[in-house]
């Protein structure tokens, strides 16, 4: 990928962050949508900030309806083991990465 001039580095487009996440730009739309990731919408398409993704994925995901101290609720750490959101969870927080454009000096 090539910088374009002025472009804040962190600053993502949905077909980027999907790159980085190893997702489709279509979930990565849907996970905008449903507030499970912060975005910001420009006109028909979203903004992401790589850090504040990162942030958000690396979050324990806590199950509605059960508490922490709840000795018959599972361990809330734990991320159900389906869905392209778990996916991109773990990715994010064992950094694992898909091409970086940070580091890339094409």
């Amino acid at each position: 990928m090539t910088d374009t001039p002025g472009r804040d580095p962190d600053v993502l487009t949905t077909a980027e962050l999907a790159t980085k996440l190893g997702l489709s730009p279509q979930t990565v739309r849907r996970m905008a949508n449903a507030g499970q990731i912060p975005a910001l919408k420009t006109g028909k398409d979203f903004r992401y900030s790589w850090q504040a993704v990162r942030e958000v994925l690396r979050q324990p995901h806590h199950q509605p309806g059960g508490s922490a101290d709840d000795p018959d609720t599972p361990d809330q750490t734990e991320l159900p083991k389906k869905g392209a959101g778990y996916r991109a969870q773990r990715r994010a927080r064992t950094g694992a990465q898909y091409p970086t454009t940070d580091t890339d000096a094409d």
